[in-house]
């Protein structure tokens, strides 16, 4: 009797492991690729020069957003992509680099997460799910919230806003170093390190490592194609000639190009432009061949990143994975237009070119993408990527926030194409949960799941009246239907609030505050209801977060390089008392004379 009652719940404790190891493998795998800096129109699918065919299959295959928007700085943007929440509400509202000591003393800026912050991967986790990170982490201070504390079984990360792409070496004035982790541990490079073949060579060595009963998160985040811009010249080589026909001709030529894909309506028509934008054809055949160039490491690099990508995807088919793997692939904010050591004002320029001579970087022509190189593509270039919206990274205008999301796999509507409806970063957490089946309360997000929208159910998850918001560092915008208002600090705006019609002008050249008076002024209480609530940091008149990471920047860099400092101040004193010994002395001779 007992040998059967044994017998019996063994059967039953084995039948019950069965369903749920059956449970398990049902669950869809995940696959989160973020790119860094990458423009609307980018990826070859959204009309690009550049060759993305592996990105391209997977949007064929599943939905191509058009108006998707992230927040303009990346840090934000990830903290907001990994809890669906706004960053304001997870303390990290911006960016470190450009904190001023006010603004860190509030909840909204205090850079630092509780141990008890959930993310998407500790969700997932508690579910069932493996969870794995590799590549740019970056979310507020570094070393703070390292992924191994927020639900991530495995990580290899880089904790900084960017880094060269062939060693541990930071781009900016800020720091000595970068720092990479693995599993909360300090770890170093591999001699032959580039970033985008070993961050996916890392993620491809925690997929066979995992237990292929249970499903997996993967949150694949590239460097690409951050500053400095670096691949190889065989990427570089394959666009001779493609960007010599120059920025305001290119575009001209994406803004036919979206509206021809259906991206945008035809009463679209480009804006101005940055404030201090050069002509192409006021430059010399010399600058051209620079600036061509510079374009050709973008376009190579983010190629570069598709074919490690493709890497990765056909890795997985052959492992027979991919059918049950939902791939998500987006941006973390519009392009980059800084540059160091070219475009800056002469002051800050001559800052950035003392401290690049002293970390050996530079901006020749003939090192361009090499290790070595800080290439950047500047404002001209960075309002083609961006095109056809007006500016870029570090502004709330479309150029800055609209960027592209390609989703895919089982559960997504198949060939849906391009989709025009309204999503946001913070909505990604909770689409991931629900395609995941795991239940949460929606109130508990800033976002709402996509879902209904990618499998057919619905036309739109936002309604006329549902508004979202974006704030860093005194740029923002509220979103209603197809209305928007927003503010542009200088220099690249007048800080002050512009209300939109992005139905025929997501170019964003007519401002129709006059026009709409009252719906004008019930967005920007909305807004400032929003700022309330969360903890919105006002700067003061004349104050930004360029000028804040000028500041921050010279000030690190003090800090860093002291005893530079320190000699040069002894070598002046020496020269001055040396001379005045000589003055001293031949007055003497003088006066005996």
């Amino acid at each position: 009797m007992y040998k059967k009652l044994i017998v019996s719940i063994m059967l039953f404790i084995a039948l019950v492991v069965s369903v749920e190891a059956k449970q398990h493998r049902t669950k869809p795998n995940i696959l989160l690729v973020l790119l860094d800096d990458v423009g609307f129109m980018d990826f070859g699918a959204y009309g690009s020069d550049t060759a993305t065919p592996n990105i391209d299959k997977l949007g064929k295959a599943g939905a191509m957003f058009t108006r998707y928007y992230s927040s303009p700085l990346c840090g934000p943007s990830r903290a907001s992509l990994m809890t669906g929440q706004s960053p304001h509400q997870v303390g990290a509202a911006t960016l470190a680099e450009v904190l001023t000591d006010e603004m860190r003393a509030l909840p909204a800026y205090n850079m630092t997460w509780a141990d008890q912050q959930q993310t998407i991967a500790s969700r997932l986790k508690s579910a069932g799910y493996q969870t794995f990170v590799t590549g740019k982490w970056g979310i507020g201070d570094i070393g703070a919230n390292l992924p191994h504390r927020f639900g991530f079984d495995r990580s290899w990360v880089l904790d900084s806003t960017g880094s060269s792409n062939y060693r541990a070496k930071s781009y900016l004035p800020h720091y000595l170093e970068v720092e990479w982790y693995e599993d909360g541990k300090r770890t170093s490079l591999p001699e032959d390190f580039y970033s985008s073949r070993n961050i996916v060579d890392k993620m491809i060595k925690y997929v066979d490592e995992a237990d292929p009963s249970k499903p997996y998160f993967g949150y694949l985040a590239f460097q690409a194609i951050h500053i400095p811009l670096q691949v190889s010249p065989e990427f570089i080589n394959k666009y001779n000639g493609v960007f010599d026909r120059g920025w305001n001709i290119m575009r001209q030529e994406r803004l036919q190009k979206a509206i021809a894909l259906g991206l945008v309506p035809e009463t679209t028509t480009l804006s101005d432009g940055a404030h201090n934008d050069r002509e192409w054809n006021s430059l010399s055949d010399r600058e051209k061949a620079y600036w061509a160039r510079v374009m050709q490491v973008n376009a190579g690099m983010l190629e570069s990143a598709d074919f490690h990508l493709g890497r990765l995807i056909s890795h997985l088919e052959a492992k027979g994975q991919l059918d049950n793997t939902i791939v998500i692939v987006t941006s973390d904010n519009g392009p980059e237009y800084n540059t160091l050591g070219k475009t800056s004002k002469p002051a800050v320029k001559a800052f950035e070119k003392f401290w690049m001579a002293i970390e050996e970087w530079d901006v020749s022509y003939e090192n361009l993408g090499q290790e070595g190189s800080l290439a950047a593509i500047g404002h001209e270039w960075a309002s083609v990527s961006a095109a056809p919206f007006h500016l870029f990274k570090f502004n709330a205008s479309e150029g800055g926030m609209r960027v592209p999301l390609v989703v895919s796999g089982p559960g997504v509507e198949a060939n849906k194409g391009f989709v025009d409806s309204r999503a946001q970063v913070a909505d990604i957490t909770p689409t991931l949960l629900d395609f995941a089946g795991i239940n949460y309360n929606p109130d508990e997000f800033y976002g709402r799941s996509l879902k209904p929208l990618l499998t057919g159910q619905s036309d739109n998850v936002y309604g006329e009246n549902d508004a979202f918001v974006f704030e860093v560092s005194g740029t923002a915008a509220l979103y209603r239907g197809n209305w928007k208002i927003t503010k542009t600090p200088p220099p690249h705006g007048d800080g002050n609030w512009h209300l939109y019609d992005l139905a025929v002008d997501p170019g964003e050249t007519a401002d129709v505050a006059l026009k709409h008076p009252s719906l004008f002024q019930d967005m920007l209480d909305e807004y400032n209801a929003y700022a309330k609530d969360v903890g919105v940091f006002e700067l003061p008149p004349g104050e930004s977060s360029r000028k804040q990471l000028v500041i921050n920047a010279i000030k690190g860099t003090a800090g860093n390089y002291w005893y530079l400092f320190v000699g040069l101040a002894a070598t002046l004193l020496l020269a001055v008392y040396l001379l005045f010994v000589f003055a001293k002395r031949l007055i003497k001779r003088m006066g005996n004379s």
